[in-house]
């Protein structure tokens, strides 16, 4: 009786022991989800379209300096006088620094980012402008997390767009609409070790594409303010290997006019990533890296300066979480531009984010702390024919 009594104690001692394991390798798992900000802070949305729209947080859709306010909101192109062309190249890196049960470690990716954009103007206050960029992507690699994620894995879906648009200008009122023809070129990469077996790496990549658009309005309120209205809409589509479901996205943008040389603009975009976002194929996610748990809410401000030849710009934007944990992140920008000819200019433009911090405690005690910080360095040149 009482040899059973002890194994009974033991077997129940056991189980909670267990029990407790097993929570702590949930948490940890669970709060892994932000080893890579790109895909669960604050979404796949990469709003660094160009230097010039960078250095003023992409809050200045309401206003055309150059043709990369197709990325923001077409209908404003029509306030370009010339055909414009510019082009971009983003060096964008993000750090992650993680400790779990009291182990310290990071992890690092750095990607260029391109872009390009050309506006035509037209007869009869039609202007035609056609852009190619980035603003969906991500490049996430998982650690070995038993029962939770056991097999290593990197998934880098990246999405490139091509965006022809027009737009009609009538009185003070622009109206724009823009097809966008999405292309994902994309990678899952997984190693899967058991005891018997041993290890197996899997190596797939793919391309896929599919199609979205946007409607977009700029009003001139009067010569000191400019508002501008831009909709996203949705987009599903799906291959063997990637199912992607990208969401509609809403955003305001106003552009004052502070003096001669001074523009205050301010932005507000709703993104609803609620059950949206990517998924492969065998691959189940447990982490929540892939899809959206709730909508993000974004405010962004910048100021630009003009001096003679140069110019200068400051932003700042907050961006919801959209994971589990919530929270906000911060990204600060300061760039500019210098005019190198009649017809040529240079802009460029340096980007700090620090993402909302990420922790997990069992009975008080810290189990697993992450912090994301990320930067971005952008040159881009500016030709007006």
């Amino acid at each position: 009786m009482a040899r059973t009594l002890l194994v009974d104690r033991f077997s129940f001692k056991g189980l909670i022991m267990l029990k407790q394991l097993l929570r702590r390798l949930i948490w940890t798992g669970i709060c892994l989800l932000s080893v890579t900000p790109s895909a669960n802070a604050t979404g796949f949305n990469f709003w660094e379209s160009s230097s010039l729209n960078s250095s003023l947080a992409a809050a200045n859709g309401a206003w055309a300096r150059d043709a990369s306010v197709l990325a923001l909101a077409p209908s404003s192109m029509t306030q370009l006088q010339d055909t414009q062309l510019s082009a971009t190249v983003n060096f964008y890196s993000v750090a992650t620094d993680y400790e779990i049960f009291g182990q310290e470690a990071q992890y690092e990716v750095a990607n260029p980012v391109p872009s390009g954009f050309f506006v035509l103007p037209m007869r009869k206050n039609w202007h035609f402008g056609v852009g190619i960029y980035s603003r969906t992507a991500a490049d996430i690699s998982v650690p070995s997390i038993p029962l939770v994620n056991p097999d290593e894995v990197r998934l880098s879906p990246i999405l490139v767009s091509l965006t022809p648009s027009l737009a009609y200008s009538w009185g003070s009122l622009s109206l724009g609409v823009s097809l966008e023809y999405l292309y994902a070129d994309y990678g899952f990469d997984q190693i899967k070790c058991r005891p018997v077996t041993g290890c197996e790496e899997i190596n797939l990549d793919g391309k896929n594409h599919g199609w979205s658009g946007n409607l977009s309005a700029t009003w001139q309120i009067n010569e000191r303010f400019t508002l501008a209205l831009s909709h996203q809409l949705p987009s599903d589509f799906d291959d063997e290997y990637l199912q992607v479901a990208l969401p509609p996205i809403t955003r305001v943008y106003l552009s004052t006019r502070m003096t001669e040389s001074l523009y205050w603009h301010n932005s507000y975009s709703y993104s609803q990533w609620e059950d949206k976002g990517m998924s492969f194929t065998g691959y189940p996610d447990n982490l929540g890296l892939l899809v959206g748990q709730t909508n993000s809410h974004r405010y962004a401000t910048g100021l630009d300066y003009q001096l003679d030849k140069w110019r200068f710009g400051l932003g700042f934007s907050i961006d919801q979480a959209i994971d589990s944990f919530g929270g906000n992140d911060y990204r600060y920008r300061a760039g500019g531009g210098y005019q190198l000819a009649e017809r040529w200019g240079l802009d460029f433009n340096f980007m700090y984010e620090n993402y909302a911090a990420k922790s997990a405690d069992i009975n008080g005690t810290p189990v697993v702390k992450v912090q994301n910080k990320g930067s971005s360095f952008s040159l881009g040149l500016r030709y007006l024919f």
